[in-house]
């Protein structure tokens, strides 16, 4: 017993904490070195993990201890019991059934009377098996608590969704953050006047404004010089959050599993969703508008060249998707992609047809209807609903150009000060101050520019909109889906339109 080297391993979970002080650090280190004395055992070390989970193995603590038995610094572990060792079935038994034994470790379990040096495994894997189960049984009943919680409406994230924050006399209601819920509302307006997801998270980046992640530490008080990199998936999931109009969306993503942290997204169906349950931030009507369009482009990125019709025309026969690919040089052809998918068993027919064809149809149907009187209102309200958008963005641009111009002012200004106090010479400050005048020139041209747009916006918008909105429907896939639902096509090439607003015919 002598010649055994003890390191003692001491962990400590948040779990284990509500348990009181029979769980704390000071018990465990108290017991296991009664045990040392006890058996008059040499006592080299101690390896502590305080506030870790026991389904992990990744752990502080537990990699030195590791490391010191590889360089022979110890050869016993003492824990009290398994649990502490930890609660992964999988990973405690590798180490018991083999590290330990190739490194020639003793491993001892004191409150669990286990004792490698004096009996087989068969006990300590049953007990391994059993705090693994533990660890099961307490994931499933969280999950159905948190999940009882969710259905009743409260919310029970560690961090609220982007624009808002937790209540502060209530950690489960929401209230809304209105710094960052004008960069939601932002973010809507952009992508339905006809801005891509990719370049309205680009145009974030730029603005340094920063991304969830980050705007979420800045409230913890946790500061950062840092703004982020905004991405698609973040832009995505922002545009299709119900919680934006109210309804509190929670469970959209789930661990894979209780003893991993990774997440992945859940399908729209399993979605928890209480309406009504928290304050809106978007309209209903702007929150579904993107949604549409949304969906109509989420299977047409990247994929050749840009049609109008792209994500909209459909199998009348099948429901699928009309997908358009360029065959020659000069035409692209339609086709039902679940036939082309599954031609060799006979689904469903090809529906080939010429593109350029179609869209010809399409819109001469749709001008047809823009021309109907009873379709003014209707075209107008659209109109300027799209023009009210794209003034806005042209407001925030002139903002961020303004204030550009007065930061590169006081530059000017501490650029002089710094010639009067030597710090730098005539030179170095006529070749920066002729820079940041031609900059600052460049600045007010934008300004000008974007305040005729605006005006030109103004002056056009009157008898001259309809026309606009049937010139411009050629170019833009939104204004398009403002109209249009969906598009079918039979298999004798007859073609069906439904329409997102009413249409006598």
């Amino acid at each position: 017993m002598n010649n055994y080297k003890v390191g003692i391993y001491l962990r400590l979970s948040r779990e284990d904490e509500k348990k009181g002080e029979s769980s704390s650090i000071t018990n465990q280190r108290a017991l296991l070195m009664n045990y040392i004395k006890e058996n008059k055992l040499i006592f080299v070390d101690e390896y502590i993990d305080d506030g870790v989970s026991g389904t992990t193995f990744n752990r502080a603590g537990f990699k030195r201890l590791i490391e010191d038995i590889q360089k022979r610094r110890i050869n016993m572990v003492i824990t009290k019991d398994t649990s502490r060792l930890g609660r992964d079935h999988i990973e405690f038994g590798y180490y018991v059934e083999k590290f330990f034994p190739e490194n020639n470790v003793r491993y001892v379990a004191v409150n669990d009377q286990i004792d490698t040096f004096k009996q087989e495994n068969d006990m300590l894997l049953f007990k391994s098996a059993y705090n693994d189960m533990y660890v099961k049984d307490i994931s499933n009943k969280i999950r159905t608590s948190l999940w009882i919680k969710k259905k009743q409406g409260e919310f029970v994230g560690a961090y609220a969704p982007y624009g808002y924050r937790k209540d502060i006399y209530d950690k489960h209601k929401l209230v809304i953050d209105d710094e960052a819920a004008n960069v939601v509302r932002e973010i809507f307006q952009l992508f339905t006047s006809g801005i891509s997801i990719s370049q309205i998270a680009d145009h974030l980046t730029k603005e340094k404004i920063s991304i969830p992640s980050i705007h979420q530490g800045m409230n913890r008080g946790i500061k950062s010089s840092l703004f982020g990199i905004w991405t698609t998936r973040t832009i995505t999931d922002i545009l299709t959050n119900p919680t934006y109009i109210g309804h509190l969306t929670q469970g959209r993503s789930k661990k894979i599993s209780y003893k991993s942290k990774k997440r992945i997204h859940v399908p729209q169906e399993e979605w928890i969703i209480k309406e009504n349950s928290c304050p809106r931030i978007i309209e209903d009507e702007l929150f579904y508008f993107a949604n549409h369009m949304y969906k109509k482009n989420i299977h047409t990125r990247g994929r050749g060249e840009d049609l109008l019709l792209k994500g909209f025309v459909y199998c009348h026969e099948c429901g699928h998707r009309i997908g358009f690919r360029k065959i020659s040089s000069k035409y692209i052809y339609g086709d039902c992609n679940y036939y082309l998918k599954y031609r060799k068993y006979h689904v469903c027919t090809s529906h080939s047809i010429r593109y350029d064809l179609l869209e010809k149809v399409i819109l001469d149907e749709v001008k047809r209807l823009l021309a109907k009187e009873d379709m003014n209102k209707i075209i107008e309200d659209i109109y300027q609903q799209h023009i009210e958008c794209y003034q806005e963005k042209l407001r925030k641009r002139c903002i961020f150009l303004k204030k550009s111009i007065e930061i590169n002012l006081k530059k000017l200004d501490t650029l002089y000060e710094d010639k009067l106090s030597g710090f730098i010479d005539g030179e170095q400050y006529i070749r920066v101050k002729e820079k940041i005048l031609l900059t600052n020139q460049k600045l007010e041209e934008e300004i000008i520019l974007l305040e005729q747009k605006n005006t030109d916006l103004v002056s056009d918008f009157g008898k001259k909109k309809v026309v606009k909105f049937t010139n411009s429907i050629l170019f833009d896939r939104n204004l398009f889906g403002s109209l249009i639902e969906k598009i079918t096509l039979t298999k004798d090439k007859e073609i069906h339109l439904y329409y997102r607003v009413n249409c006598n015919f």
